[in-house]
């Protein structure tokens, strides 16, 4: 028995006008405190030196409470917000970029702390200074599960709130089954028992929609109505694009945890990856246009995501985890452990010049994963 986190993500519908009245309020009042608790933070460090922590903004929300539409807001949304911008620096001294400022249309959701079920049917919360919401119940909440906050997310086709719950989860049955995976762009993945798993190239898919509906919103006049619909349209269809690609990730992961007890990966820099071949006006990039192509390709693919779903999972399913660094895992012959990067003879063939062993390079780089990983782990 293993306790974990969780987060389910629902549809709302049939909000009453005032509800969906008072969430766009409650959006906009909290990017707003976001936006002035950035500029007051930059001010006193700039004119004084001083850097403002969170308990020390917290105490001046007390002074926004006049104003009527911030005072409707939720207290503990507003304290969510200082939070938020709290992690934006924290990750900014880690070395990420500095705090951007909150924009209407990315800016888009609240945190509420405080949700309980409602009694009268599934699917229906109870939310501070809102009342009772219905959703759209795709995935049942276990009832024995504690219910600790709600986030209402507005998007382009609508509202919708995720639920984060902690429950009880039973560990998958124990076995012995190994596996390394190799991720690419030719195949999603591929593990060293010789699968591949396909690339359903969503970008590729859907470029030519895409192309189509950038060129309308390109020749609209920007700010007018008709300049709006159509981006509500653009959105609509990125968002479609990221639930499949989400729902496919999810799928892939948990067929792997179902079927291995241990799991190596490669431990991917996705941001080095996909870094700009421009260069500078003094130097510029070769390649340019191949690189951008690929770039997409990368992130089209969303690894980084994968692997975070493939690494909870495997810590709800208590099974074993763990990254590898890939470093000449596709010059090495996973037979002999001979290394030599003449025996990668393409992008898919490899022949150990040592040994002769012939296999698929992308299997032969997932057999080392596996090897290094479970050799490490003994």
């Amino acid at each position: 028995m293993l306790q974990v986190v969780k987060t389910y993500k629902y549809k709302l519908r049939n909000l009453s006008a005032t509800q969906t009245q008072k969430l766009s309020s409650w959006v906009g009042a909290c990017r707003f405190v976001y936006n002035l608790a950035l500029e007051t933070k930059q001010y006193a460090y700039k004119a004084y030196g001083v850097n403002l922590s969170r308990f020390d903004l917290d105490k001046e929300l007390k002074t926004l409470k006049d104003v009527e539409w911030i005072k409707d807001v939720p207290s503990q949304s507003l304290q969510d917000v200082l939070q938020r911008l709290e992690k934006a620096y924290q990750s900014f001294f880690k070395g990420g970029g500095f705090p951007k400022w909150a924009k209407k249309g990315k800016y888009n959701s609240i945190t509420l702390k405080s949700v309980t079920r409602d009694n009268c049917g599934a699917g229906r919360f109870v939310l501070p200074k809102l009342g009772e919401v219905k959703t759209f119940y795709s995935r049942e909440i276990p009832k024995e599960a504690k219910l600790k906050r709600a986030t209402i997310i507005k998007e382009s086709d609508g509202f919708y709130i995720s639920i984060m719950f902690s429950t009880i989860t039973q560990p998958l049955p124990s076995n012995n089954q190994t596996v390394g995976l190799d991720w690419g762009i030719e195949h999603f993945l591929t593990t060293s028992d010789g699968e591949h798993i396909a690339n359903p190239r969503l970008f590729q898919h859907y470029q030519k929609k895409l192309r189509i509906e950038q060129r309308s919103l390109s020749r609209k006049k920007k700010g007018g109505s008709n300049f709006k619909k159509q981006a509500r349209k653009l959105v609509k269809l990125q968002a479609k694009i990221a639930r499949i690609r989400n729902d496919f990730q999810h799928k892939v992961s948990k067929s792997l945890i179902l079927k291995y007890g241990s799991i190596a990966v490669e431990n991917l820099k996705v941001r080095n990856m996909t870094g700009s071949a421009k260069g500078t006006t003094e130097a510029l990039g070769k390649n340019v246009k191949a690189k951008s192509g690929l770039n997409r390709s990368i992130l089209d693919t969303a690894p980084s995501m994968f692997l975070d779903k493939l690494e909870y999972k495997s810590k709800w399913h208590e099974r074993t985890f763990v990254k590898v660094n890939p470093k000449r895992t596709s010059q090495v012959c996973s037979e002999c452990g001979h290394k030599d990067k003449e025996s990668r003879k393409t992008q898919a063939k490899f022949v150990c010049t040592s040994c002769g062993t012939k296999l698929n390079a992308d299997i032969n780089a997932a057999k080392n994963m596996e090897a290094r990983a479970f050799a490490s782990i003994r």
